[in-house]
């Protein structure tokens, strides 16, 4: 399976140690040159840069066409107009982005989008965590933005009690 993955994913995942679940689930991923350039450059010192740079799971694969890329920037910032375009490059079964525009571009395209909240669900499914529910917890004490709408959807896929009780 071809995954392509945005900064967002990998950040969240890795503000709360859990980059392993992308690798139990998916076993190697790609990224374009600009997410990886978010997550190890721009986000040098934080949570996960070091460890998403040493990883032989994660493949860094540059943008044949550059001109998609600057097509796509209209609507899209840099690293994900590389995602959608690296997704079509290499034919992508799934890209795992979390931004609004950038999920619904990816829709239109053709493609199958899942978000952190979604590997969640995925990963408990196939028996790799037993709750939900914390690992959202721990995400939004680490102040990643997820709307009480999505949650209260993601918990109710995942069986587990709304927010509210």
């Amino acid at each position: 399976m071809i995954v392509v993955c945005d900064s967002t994913v990998l950040i969240g995942l890795a503000k709360i140690g859990r980059l392993d679940l992308l690798r139990q689930v998916f076993s190697k991923i790609s990224v374009p040159e600009q997410v990886f350039i978010e997550v190890t450059e721009k986000g040098a010192g934080r949570p996960g840069s070091k460890s998403i740079k040493d990883t032989s799971w994660i493949e860094v694969i540059p943008i044949k066409d550059k001109t998609q890329v600057d097509l796509l920037m209209v609507s899209l910032d840099k690293g994900e107009a590389e995602v959608l375009a690296l997704a079509k490059q290499l034919g992508a079964d799934m890209i795992l982005a979390d931004e609004e525009k950038a999920r619904k571009s990816a829709v239109i395209a053709g493609f199958n989008v899942m978000g952190l909240l979604g590997l969640f669900n995925l990963a408990k499914k196939i028996g790799l965590i037993h709750e939900v529910r914390p690992l959202i917890n721990e995400l939004m004490t680490k102040k990643f933005r997820i709307s009480d709408k999505v949650v209260e959807e993601v918990l109710k896929k995942a069986g587990e009690p709304p927010i509210n009780l």
